[in-house]
């Protein structure tokens, strides 16, 4: 319908939903920060041990043990660095929400629009972590995809399995609390940790609870071995489906997906976070780190570079005919699982 500009009209306020990006498995397992002085990061691997003491003749003294050894290994920290555009066009409209009549110059559009910009670009950066986090813990390795790129980050991980016939979680005959005391005795022995939390993909969680052997065990109305628990704090995205006290495991299912416009650019699907038929076991003692390699930037005014030891570097930059200005904001995010035997992964559908 065209405006008639002599009627009376109200301006509504703005309604702007956001799709906010959830960070559950980064602030959750990769609560440790590096910040490198490099754009190369080198981690330490050292592999205990579970020798015993020996016994000795006290006529014949002590035995010289060992000394444990460790793995180097240098990884480089992808970059991600998305950039948006403002023209003189943009500046001369209005903006989304914006009474028709304000009066608003291009200067305060712009200010304003740079803080909107950068905000979008941070969090298309912190989705960009969510899903390698995601990577590597569901696959032990990050599949780098982009222009001019195609590579993967590999951690070396090995203590995954995939069911098959009747084991498979909804097949009525499956006991998946069996198959989780197994890979709990397995995170033991290679990974000396006992897993405390269990996140499951949407369709796993289903098949769980209908499970006869799970119903057995869990309340149907608090989800809760042993006892009754009240409703917890949880990010979007993550729900609570209950406590196996026996075995020490809190269960959760994770709902978050993100837009992969990079594995074939012309069909973009919605893909989620946790692999569909996917069940991990982790452990919310494991030491994984969220690394981040240095950033190297020219600077404008003297023309020398610059190197930026920090999460997120914004840069700015502008080009004639058209008049345009960019903003970039840049980072090389790198979750590293230090511990790759500390946790396990199953494909159970």
């Amino acid at each position: 319908m065209a405006i008639n500009l002599q009627e009376p009209r109200t301006m509504l306020a703005l309604v702007e939903r956001m799709v906010t990006p959830k960070t559950f498995l980064r602030d959750t397992f990769f609560k440790n920060t590096e910040i490198s002085t490099t754009d190369l990061v080198d981690v330490d691997f050292v592999k205990g041990n579970r020798k015993l003491a020996p016994f000795v003749h006290p006529k014949i003294g002590g035995k010289v043990v060992e000394n444990s050894g460790y793995q180097t290994m240098t990884f480089k920290p992808p970059l991600v660095a998305p950039d948006k555009v403002t023209t003189a066009f943009d500046l001369m409209k209005r903006t989304a929400g914006e009474h028709i009549y304000s009066g608003k110059t291009p200067q305060q559009r712009a200010g304003e629009k740079l803080v909107r910009d950068l905000a979008e670009l941070d969090d298309m950066i912190t989705r960009r972590e969510e899903a390698m986090c995601a990577q590597a813990l569901f696959t032990g390795q990050i599949e780098v995809i982009g222009e001019g790129l195609d590579h993967v980050i590999e951690f070396g991980f090995s203590n995954k399995e995939t069911l098959s016939g009747t084991d498979r979680w909804n097949d009525p005959s499956a006991d998946p609390i069996k198959d989780l005391k197994r890979w709990i005795r397995q995170v033991q022995i290679k990974g000396m940790l006992n897993p405390d939390m269990v996140v499951m993909s949407s369709d796993v969680s289903d098949a769980f609870i209908r499970n006869e052997t799970v119903q057995k065990l869990l309340n149907i109305r608090n989800l809760t071995v042993g006892e009754v628990r009240t409703a917890r704090e949880l990010p979007d995205g993550v729900s609570y489906i209950g406590t196996l006290t026996g075995l020490g495991l809190d269960i959760y299912e994770y709902n978050e997906y993100f837009l992969d416009d990079f594995t074939d650019e012309n069909n973009p699907v919605t893909k989620p976070i946790v692999p569909e038929g996917t069940v991990t076991l982790l452990s919310s003692r494991a030491n994984y780190t969220m690394a981040y390699g240095a950033i190297t930037l020219i600077d404008k005014d003297s023309g020398a570079f610059v190197t930026y030891e920090a999460k997120r570097v914004p840069d700015q930059w502008v080009e004639k005919r058209p008049d345009r200005q960019f903003l970039a904001l840049q980072s090389r995010p790198l979750p590293i699982p230090r511990e790759v035997d500390s946790w396990f992964v199953a494909k159970v559908l």
